[in-house]
């Protein structure tokens, strides 16, 4: 199943041999952009079924820009998460990946850039996100490649990327987190999930 979450609305494409829910039953590319008009003009979600749902979605990047980023998840010993504050939303570090760069050097680089930290290391591969944005009138469908990582060294300053609009870089315990998402994007909530399941597993 792929989830696409645009501000507060996602698109759902599952295949319909696999899911009982409701849906709208998508087999060719023309049926796709009526679909999204509708979808971008109102503030419902939708539910796209199809026998190949991997198909629909290259359908939807066909129909929008698509552009690749990544970023991480860096925890302390103590398990405290990296967080920053921007644009009145808390947020994970995250950033375009550069010609030539692996998504696994990218995130490492745009964690560094944005909270100023370098001692970093990368453990293990997390989930990817999907959302959409719009930018100078057009529309745009982003795959992020999340990351978890440790810091080796708790005692280094965080310094926000302010030319990015970071306001704020800060270490949250659980509880924070859990207040702090109360403020965030549903792509953000979707990551923290994967690291909750993936310390679950590793125990």
């Amino acid at each position: 199943m792929y989830k696409v979450f645009f501000n507060e609305q996602s698109i759902c494409i599952d295949s319909n041999m696999n899911n009982s829910k409701e849906g709208i039953v998508v087999s060719r590319k023309e049926e796709l952009r009526p679909l999204l008009f509708e979808f971008f003009d109102g503030d419902a979600d939708l539910f796209l079924l199809s026998e190949s749902p991997e198909n629909v979605f290259l359908w939807l990047k066909d129909e929008l820009h698509y552009i690749e980023a990544a970023g991480g998840i860096v925890e302390t010993e103590d398990e405290e998460l990296l967080f920053i504050y921007r644009l009145e939303f808390w947020d994970l570090p995250k950033g375009k990946i550069e010609k030539g760069e692996s998504p696994e050097e990218a995130a490492y680089r745009e964690i560094k850039e944005e909270c100023g930290i370098a001692t970093h290391q990368l453990q293990q591969y997390l989930s990817n996100t999907y959302h959409i944005y719009s930018m100078n009138g057009e529309m745009y469908l982003k795959k992020t490649f999340w990351y978890y990582f440790q810091i080796q060294n708790q005692e280094e300053e965080l310094i926000p990327q302010t030319e990015e609009s970071i306001e704020r870089v800060s270490w949250l315990s659980e509880e924070e987190i859990e207040l702090a998402l109360l403020e965030s994007y549903e792509s953000i909530k979707q990551v923290y999930e994967a690291y909750k399941k993936m310390k679950i597993e590793n125990i």
